[in-house]
């Protein structure tokens, strides 16, 4: 396992003071060696695997999927020791022995099967397997088989989402809300959580990969940006997730980790706006937007202008663009008020909507800009409330295949479809794409896709963004360009 010198961190939620475990206690007390985590994103689904709440476990270490990626994004074993593809459509994964789930229970082909099939009838479907179905049975003790409708060449990469993890069978006594709380087979288990503000893991000890090096992991959700950097420089955290890239200059660069990452920072025309919907106005929009220069001056450099939906320097596949050509515009802007939204959850965001607000109104529309906390918001966005949304998005997070976050983000049927797009024509692209066996071939296939939808002008791309970590005095953390896993078995603390 590759690992980078990254730290973790905790911080109560609303204030500064000491980190305390749940009760108030000091979760970091006596000689207890225990990780204090600061997360950036509070749950906004009860901490559902079939959710972005998914990656809150995953990255804590309590959940772990069949298959993972590792830092190239190339998957391998995790819970599945080997797989082998035994029909155009079915795949057979040899399942992990000795592996004993966190409320005791062994885990078995049987229960492998039953937890996929679970997220595979979810509702909503979970992005990770947006435009496949799967069914999943035991073969044995020792395997599980998974038949897809068509043949799907990209299957194991889906099964490395956090959205398929493997939890226990009392992870769904309740159906409709299963949860990884005591139900995970990661090196530290969920044993407490107010779903709002904290969440407390303990070690394994039974962990398949021997015993973790930690006591426990602390975890703290803190949605604004500034108060995570005051915390990390005044020593309360060891880890602070998400620091405001203008203001890094306020720790050495000794404390500092930033990785390039498969993210865009994109403005997203809502298709079904009163205003948007007419591809004159939406591209009066575009030009407006096209010359700020937020990644010189909101990121004040840590970021790079967007070339298009994928970055370049993590995707080299996207390099190959022709250039978009875009609709005519409108003669003036609409005399409606249009409403542009963001979360604040990342420092810069509102920031950025402040920006491309005043650009807008500087050719003559009447912007509205809303930016509250990301749980308070996603149901709205995924509903087309907001004209326009400024969102931050890892095309590689649920897959590491740009034609799925395509069909994710862009397909009439996409989970995440907050530009409420729906091109029929588009949509038979993705599906012809989402056929092809052959990386390059399918990356090939993306790039045209990202083109139809900038020149339709259904987003436009601001900057590729990085993961930015005040770190101090903890080992042993994942590498993961991908934002998935952060905890692991090795990871320590020094403080």
């Amino acid at each position: 396992m590759t690992h980078l010198p990254r730290a973790a961190a905790v911080l109560l939620a609303g204030s500064l003071l000491t980190a305390c475990a749940p009760g108030g206690s000091d979760s970091s007390a006596d000689d207890e060696a225990r990780l204090r985590f600061a997360y950036a994103f509070a749950p906004t689904t009860a901490l559902s695997p079939y959710s972005d709440d998914a990656t809150t476990a995953y990255a804590a270490g309590a959940t772990e999927t069949l298959v993972r990626l590792d830092p190239a994004g190339l998957p391998e074993p995790a819970l599945a020791t080997s797989w082998e593809q035994v029909s155009p459509t079915s795949w057979r994964f040899e399942v992990r022995p000795d592996v004993v789930f966190h409320d005791g229970t062994p885990m078995t082909a049987a229960t492998v099967a039953a937890a996929l099939d679970a997220a595979a009838t979810a509702e909503p479907t979970p992005r990770a397997l947006a435009g496949s179905t799967i069914d999943v049975e035991a073969d044995g003790e020792d395997a599980v088989v998974v038949t897809t409708a068509e043949p799907d060449p990209v299957l194991v990469q889906r099964l490395t989402s956090p959205e398929l993890v493997v939890l226990a069978p009392s992870a769904y006594d309740d159906p409709a809300r299963p949860t990884p709380v005591g139900t995970g087979t990661g090196p530290y288990e969920i044993t407490d959580t107010d779903l709002t503000t904290q969440m407390t893991l303990e070690a394994n000890p039974d962990y398949w990969d021997g015993a973790p090096a930690l006591d426990g992991v602390d975890v703290s959700f803190v949605g604004e940006g500034g108060a995570r950097l005051q915390a990390f420089r005044s020593g309360q955290v060891d880890l602070a997730q998400a620091l405001p890239a203008a203001q890094l200059d306020r720790i050495g660069d000794d404390q500092l980790l930033a990785v390039p990452l498969p993210r865009t920072v994109s403005l997203h025309l809502t298709q079904t706006s009163r205003v948007l919907a007419d591809p004159g106005q939406r591209e009066l929009v575009r030009a407006a937007v096209a010359d700020l220069d937020l990644a010189g001056t909101i990121y004040a450099g840590r970021a790079e202008p967007a070339g298009g939906l994928f970055n370049a320097a993590v995707s080299a596949w996207a390099t190959d663009r022709v250039p978009a050509t875009y609709p005519a515009p409108a003669p003036s802007a609409s005399g409606a008020p249009i409403r542009l939204a963001t979360f604040t959850d990342r420092p810069e965001l509102p920031e950025m909507a402040t920006a491309v607000a005043d650009a807008l109104r500087a050719v003559g529309f009447e912007v509205e800009v809303v930016a509250r906390p990301y749980d308070e918001m996603e149901a709205d966005y995924l509903d087309g409330t907001y004209d326009l949304v400024i969102m931050s998005r890892s095309y590689g997070q649920d897959t590491a295949d740009p034609v799925g976050y395509l069909q994710a983000d862009f397909g009439c049927a996409g989970t995440y479809n907050l530009s409420r797009s729906c091109d029929p024509a588009l949509d038979a692209e993705l599906a012809e794409a989402q056929r092809l066996a052959d990386p390059d071939a399918r990356a090939v296939a993306a790039v045209a896709v990202e083109r139809q939808v900038l020149d339709d002008v259904w987003a436009v791309p601001l900057v590729h963004d990085a993961t930015q970590f005040g770190v101090a005095g903890v080992t042993g953390l994942a590498a993961d360009p991908f934002e998935r896993a952060v905890v692991t078995v090795d990871t320590e603390v020094d403080r």
